[in-house]
């Protein structure tokens, strides 16, 4: 059974969303969760087995027992959050009221999941891809480069958006966040 950790900053901001009264925070945790669940489903059928798990403002952290043993196993377990998530989408989509928001916020998680980005899901399994058919050094760079060029394709639109509604930040507080996951990412 692993140890799940759960941060005191994660407890206050999961009690705030029962009190969303549209309950849109209720069903971005819950496509959060499912979306970790199918992480966790397919590392559990491939035996990797999981040392810990530490809930976060972000996500969950999933810390493994063992090491991927091959590329397709860390690609199978890359994309099976987004697959649970489109899944989820798919059967919910044409519902109404949290369903409708469950389904809504399935496929939005799927999409910014699957981007190229080094530290998500898209950019994980773009590495392991890469891996296949490159060597480290080489694949590290094709990542990062396409991870920098995705997170400014994203930034632009981004900061024009912030800029111009003087509210809506929350996609350039995601990118400024990406930036510095891959930045803190080249300093190891």
């Amino acid at each position: 059974m692993p140890k799940i950790k759960f941060p005191l900053i994660s407890l206050v901001i999961f009690t705030t969303a029962f009190f969303d009264p549209g309950g849109e925070s209720i069903a971005t945790i819950s496509a959060a969760v499912i979306h970790e669940i199918g992480h966790i489903l397919v590392m559990l059928a491939q035996g990797i087995g999981l040392a810990d798990i530490t809930v976060t403002p972000y996500g969950l952290e999933i810390n493994k027992k063992r090491e991927y043993r091959s590329f397709p196993e860390e690609i199978a377990v890359s994309l099976a959050g987004c697959a649970i998530n489109l899944f989820t989408y798919l059967i919910f989509c044409h519902s109404n009221g949290f369903y409708f928001l469950l389904a809504q916020a399935s496929i939005s998680l799927c999409i910014l999941n699957l981007l190229p980005v080094i530290c998500l899901d898209g950019g994980t399994a773009l590495n392991a891809i890469f891996s296949l058919f490159f060597l480290p050094d080489t694949t590290e760079k094709i990542c990062k480069t396409v991870s920098f060029i995705t997170l400014i394709l994203i930034w632009i639109p981004a900061a024009y958006i912030f800029l111009f509604s003087g509210y809506n930040y929350s996609l350039f507080i995601m990118c400024l966040w990406l930036f510095g996951k891959i930045f803190c990412h080249n300093q190891s």
